[in-house]
């Protein structure tokens, strides 16, 4: 057997608990158990430990080097959960451990300054179970001790100039309307998804659920929230003669007096106020062109007091 085809073979065996993996460093890593079932039993995320410190193994059974290369390259950021370790022989990458993601984290009813705090350092294919947060309690208050972007393993380098395009790219449910439509994706994209994770964080966790919808419900749905007739213009233009216009505008059509659009600049729940409301508005601009960058969204008004 070939030895790529080895060493594949062995990345796609089964782990089980209580097993030990040795890594690059030399380390002995126990498996403790599954922290995220997959499709692929192969592609489990496990809980690992070396002595007292817990770890994140993670198998990636496609293109290993190429994403143990590009996190090398990105090792000066303090805000990417980059790998500590490999353990080659199975294509995992093993990641420092941190307790919680976003999306559990905001069910714990979190003060207004510490969701803003946390929201502001993932800014730096976004979504809240991606957003990983170290945290701990004292007798009056909770510390976040660290926030990470997480599952780089699911990420691609986009050279400057450059575009992803041809693929609904990320989790529908988060994903913004150009790359529904297959069009050209780049870091506009991003700052759509964050717009939506503020929306479910700070204002209702049940306004863009997740779920299995239809495609065309979430994308009818983000048409009714954050399109107008200028965004939804540009959007069409950003596509130019792709098929999906087509689709995007019968959407449109389909709002009248008895399936009125629902724009969130009208929403009236708290805790809004028009702050929020311009912060979301410019991160979910329907034109690509026209929507926040990240620098612009960290030096919003809304981020003031972070």
């Amino acid at each position: 057997m070939p030895e790529d085809d080895s060493a594949l073979h062995e990345a796609q065996s089964a782990i089980h608990t209580n097993e030990k993996l040795v890594g690059h460093s030399g380390r002995h890593y126990l498996i403790e158990r599954i922290l995220q079932s997959k499709e692929v039993p192969s592609s489990h995320v496990y809980l690992a430990t070396y002595g007292k410190q817990k770890f994140v193994a993670k198998t990636v059974l496609a293109d290993f080097q190429y994403y143990r290369d590009m996190q090398r390259e990105l090792y000066a950021s303090r805000y990417l959960r980059l790998f500590q370790d490999t353990i080659p022989d199975r294509s995992m990458f093993v990641y420092k451990y941190l307790k919680d993601h976003l999306l559990s984290l905001a069910q714990k009813d979190l003060p207004l300054l510490l969701t803003k705090r946390i929201l502001k350092d993932a800014l730096y294919d976004i979504k809240p179970n991606n957003i990983l947060v170290e945290w701990s309690q004292t007798r009056d208050r909770m510390i976040i001790d660290d926030v990470r972007l997480g599952d780089l393993e699911d990420s691609a380098y986009v050279p400057p100039g450059s575009n992803i395009r041809g693929r609904q790219v990320g989790n529908q449910n988060w994903r913004s309307p150009e790359a529904h439509a297959e069009g050209r994706v780049n870091k506009p994209s991003d700052m759509f998804s964050f717009g939506i994770v503020h929306v479910v964080l700070y204002v209702d966790e049940t306004a863009l659920p997740e779920g299995e919808l239809a495609l065309s419900h979430v994308l009818e749905r983000q048409i009714s929230y954050f399109a107008d007739l200028e965004s939804f213009d540009g959007l069409l233009r950003h596509l130019g003669d792709s098929p999906w216009c087509q689709v995007l505008e019968a959407l449109r059509d389909g709002f009248n007096k008895e399936n009125p659009r629902e724009p969130f600049v009208r929403w009236n729940m708290q805790p809004l106020d028009s702050d929020f409301k311009d912060l979301i508005g410019g991160l979910t601009n329907f034109d690509p062109a026209k929507r926040f960058t990240a620098g612009e969204a960290l030096s919003h008004k809304w981020f003031h007091d972070v």
